[in-house]
């Protein structure tokens, strides 16, 4: 089962009916095997939320997703962490037998 971002937001089998229902391709026009896609991706902030999904086609899909990553990585700003605390020790290796 896939988490949600809050308790507000819908799941994402109903969120993916909406977009898709009664939908066309955004890159083609055609209506058949449609998925949910995101403008934003999720690995770049992007949010389960309607404003950010958009209907597109599977045929569609690899490039019009390979367009949204090109375009997220433009104005996408790496957030800054803090420095860890204290140096990470490498992990024990346990001997199998």
């Amino acid at each position: 089962m896939r988490m949600r971002q809050s308790p507000e937001h819908l799941p994402w089998a109903v969120l993916s009916a909406m977009v898709t229902a009664g939908a066309r391709c955004v890159a083609c026009g055609s209506r058949e095997d449609l998925v949910a896609h995101h403008r934003m991706p999720r690995r770049y902030g992007g949010l389960d939320v309607l404003e950010n999904l958009e209907p597109v086609c599977r045929s569609c899909h690899p490039r019009v997703e390979q367009e949204a990553i090109a375009q997220a990585k433009l104005t996408w700003e790496k957030p800054e962490w803090p420095p860890p605390s204290r140096p990470r020790r490498a992990p024990r290796l346990i001997r199998p037998y």
